[in-house]
């Protein structure tokens, strides 16, 4: 059981992982709701805010959907607790010794005044999984300071890794020094499980926006620090590894070449149709060493050939021939993409409260022996409160009016 205090990103699709895992998730939400609900367009493709089919009347003051906040919060169950109000805290106290994990990504410092830090809540169950998901880290000078993910992304030297001709920082990949953080999390609570599991006990864990974007980069930035000099970053237009890029063909659509060695030079030109006298005889791209030092010039020389054929057409010219290509899809291919298909890295969900029919992202791993593709929407506002409550806590069904007052239940 995973107690689930998290908002945004970072920390909520690490427990969805989890409750794809099987996982029983409870998300607990202040009465207004977590701030990711009023995030994204509408489930479905509507305004942000969309009034979900039957949703008028149940009492959750949360009949809204949003992409955003379905993407990230499914199959969990939702808990509304005003931690200001001291019944509330008496309930998450009693939740925290019957669950096995307790994760939150506020700021260093607010969980403390909320009474729900890891000193505290370890009182009640010594053998607790508590994972922090921060901006900077836990200490140091800028613990207390307030990140999101382009905060880790900008501080980590990620965004001076996108080769712009300006040498300029982009922001090229929002979302994923927080996606990385939730992987990075998600893998290190497993650990701590498996780690009580042998040695019996529990313990604080932690990931940040920073350490996430450093990880991602990963191989780039420790082999930097291994030569003590970071590595080049070079636009396409005069990269000097021709082999290993990308080129538009005469229908505006992309191939990727992923051609590792020098090798792959000789059939590449020839599928492509560049004369022998050019590739073979011209000093500036007859050997490696020249098209590293003539980098702009073979690279143009790839463009022109590449934008003589549809993409189509070349790829049935590189079929069978030594050279490691691939298309350049969009989002929007991927479902139709057959290896996708296949390996159901997507596959159908019919949302029980739009009545709608979505495409669904699994879990990025297969378990042949025990799948974890386990499927469910996102939870309404405070949906399982009283459920929890009575089947977990085992409160009284008829004292619920009075302590959802209590607890700061809308």
């Amino acid at each position: 059981r995973v107690l689930d205090m998290t908002m945004y990103q970072l920390g909520p699709v690490s427990t969805m992982m989890l409750a794809a895992m099987g996982a029983e998730v409870i998300k607990i939400e202040r009465p207004t709701g977590e701030p990711g609900r009023g995030l994204g367009r509408g489930a479905g493709g509507g305004p942000r805010r969309r009034l979900v089919k039957g949703g008028e009347g149940k009492g959750f003051g949360g009949s809204d959907l949003s992409s955003y906040f379905e993407t990230n919060n499914r199959c969990k169950k939702s808990l509304v607790l005003d931690l200001n109000k001291s019944k509330a805290r008496e309930v998450l106290y009693q939740l925290v010794a019957k669950s096995d994990v307790f994760v939150q990504n506020m700021r260093t410092g607010v969980v403390a005044k909320l009474g729900c830090d890891y000193e505290t809540l370890k009182k009640y169950n010594p053998k607790l999984i508590y994972c922090s998901a921060s901006g900077f880290g836990t200490i140091g000078p800028d613990a207390r300071k307030p990140g999101m993910d382009i905060s880790g992304c900008a501080r980590s030297g990620w965004m001076h890794r996108v080769p712009l001709e300006s040498g300029d920082p982009l922001y090229a990949l929002p979302g994923s020094s927080d996606q990385m953080g939730a992987i990075l999390a998600s893998h290190a609570i497993v650990a701590a499980l498996l780690a009580r599991e042998r040695f019996g006990m529990g313990q604080e864990i932690e990931t940040s926006h920073l350490t996430a974007s450093m990880w991602l980069m990963g191989c780039s930035l420790q082999m930097g620090l291994y030569m003590k000099a970071p590595l080049p970053v070079t636009p396409r237009e005069r990269s000097p590894s021709p082999l290993f890029s990308y080129y538009k063909c005469a229908d505006d659509k992309w191939l990727v070449l992923a051609c590792p060695t020098p090798r792959h030079w000789v059939p590449l030109c020839e599928a492509l149709g560049i004369p022998e006298s050019i590739y073979k005889n011209d000093p500036r791209f007859n050997t490696n060493e020249a098209r590293i030092n003539n980098a702009r010039e073979t690279v143009a020389l790839l463009d022109n050939a590449f934008a003589k054929k549809r993409r189509d057409e070349w790829i049935k010219a590189f079929e069978g021939k030594d050279i490691f290509w691939e298309k350049i899809q969009k989002i929007e291919d991927l479902p139709n993409d057959p290896q996708v298909i296949a390996n159901e890295y997507l596959t159908d969900y019919t949302h029980p409260l739009t009545g709608e029919t979505y495409k669904y992202q699994n879990l990025p791993m297969q378990f042949r022996g025990t799948p974890a593709m386990r499927q469910g929407r996102a939870p309404l506002l405070g949906e399982h409160t009283e459920e929890i409550l009575v089947d977990i806590l085992s409160y009284k069904k008829e004292d619920m009016p009075g302590l959802l007052d209590e607890i700061g239940h809308p």
